[in-house]
């Protein structure tokens, strides 16, 4: 067990020139706080819970279907709609805005090769999305002008290759996407842009090829980086700084409720590039500079699969997590520092606003500036 002396980080704490002394960790108006969600629930649910928590931008769905275990996941359904109002109506009445996100099963490269079963090409397939995400928008009041992004959710590739040079497959999308993959994805937003782009500006959110090829066609005006660091050029996009949303931690669970089925909001959420001033949010407003700017500040990389530590109740030093689900940060990860000492850092590793543990700073990069080039064998 990894024990380290509780007077020798003690002694040198900083006050905290992240997380200001007479603020409380996770307190409502902390400015380091996470502004940027996306979630497949319903947010109106929770639009007063995300409002006192000073959430400022929600990102919901588009999609020409339900699909099976996500019956919320689009924010256009009538059954989302909380006494006749829609939910993006009532996450503007709490002053949060909306950023649009279209996915239908977009984490298949089939769907761009041939289009799925219900389509039978990939034209009819363009056509049918491009349809959904028009005719949505205007249910939900979104105003021409504004944004809507569409996912390319699997790693696409140029060659279809693993990092071994052999062929590698996507978890539930069978092959490795190839440069044909490629083509169809270009093919796919052109056509986006034809229908879609007549009426919005489009965004790409994925991996950091499909971000690249599509900026540098000059198909999208905003780009969305996913949770994909070991995915191709994913760390080469985001370190060219020409990103707009970063999506820092997946897979969270906020305002949980204890019992046997427990309920809350599963989000994912986002860094916005302080470089930029807008992200194609609609509805309240964009984040005010300072916060995204405070917010990117106070985040790191971990260069490695790194140990979370805590105080020992007994006061004889730090502990290892280890009974902690979150007793680790992985490769790459962020961390929101609350606070730095010598050799360690105190922080946030879940984005709840609350304090977890201590991480060593030689795990951790200096800052959010370069994401470390993916190397599979550290």
């Amino acid at each position: 067990m990894s024990i380290v002396s509780r007077r020798a980080f003690a002694g040198g704490m900083l006050a905290s020139a992240f997380a200001p002394a007479h603020m409380a960790i996770g307190q409502s108006q902390d400015p380091g706080r996470i502004a940027i969600i996306d979630t497949p629930n319903n947010a109106a649910k929770f639009a007063s819970k995300l409002s006192a928590h000073n959430v400022r931008v929600v990102v919901r769905y588009f999609a020409r279907k339900p699909q099976p275990g996500l019956r919320e996941k689009v924010m256009a359904f009538d059954g989302n709609m909380i006494d006749g109002v829609r939910e993006p109506t009532i996450l503007i009445r709490h002053g949060i805005s909306i950023v649009s996100l279209y996915q239908y099963r977009n984490n298949l490269a089939a769907k761009f090769l041939d289009g799925l079963e219900d389509t039978g090409s990939a034209k009819a397939e363009v056509a049918a999305d491009a349809k959904a995400a028009l005719e949505q928008a205007k249910l939900v009041g979104q105003p021409e002008g504004s944004t809507i992004y569409f996912g390319v959710d699997f790693n696409l590739s140029k060659c279809g290759c693993g990092e071994s040079g052999t062929p590698g497959r996507n978890r539930g999308a069978g092959s490795a996407p190839t440069r044909n993959s490629v083509d169809a994805v270009l093919e796919y937003f052109r056509t986006i842009g034809q229908t879609v782009g007549q009426s919005y500006a489009i965004g790409v959110y994925g991996n950091g090829l499909v971000n690249r090829i599509l900026r540098d066609e000059k198909l999208v005006t905003y780009n969305w980086i996913s949770a994909s660091r070991s995915h191709e050029e994913t760390s080469d996009f985001y370190n060219r700084g020409q990103w707009h949303l970063f999506q820092n931690q997946i897979g969270r669970r906020w305002f949980e409720t204890a019992g046997k089925c427990s309920t809350g909001l599963d989000v994912d959420t986002n860094v916005q590039n302080p470089r930029v001033s807008d992200i194609g949010a609609w509805g309240a407003g964009q984040c005010e500079p300072s916060r995204t700017q405070a917010i990117f500040d106070q985040r790191r990389f971990a260069v490695r699969a790194t140990s979370v530590f805590r105080e020992n109740g007994g006061g004889g030093g730090l502990i290892n997590r280890q009974s902690c689900t979150d007793n680790r940060v992985l490769k790459h990860g962020n961390v929101r520092i609350l606070a730095q000492s010598g050799s360690w850092s105190h922080t946030d590793v879940d984005e709840d606003g609350n304090a977890d543990g201590f991480v060593a700073n030689s795990d951790l990069t200096a800052n959010l500036v370069a994401m470390p080039r993916w190397d599979s064998t550290s």
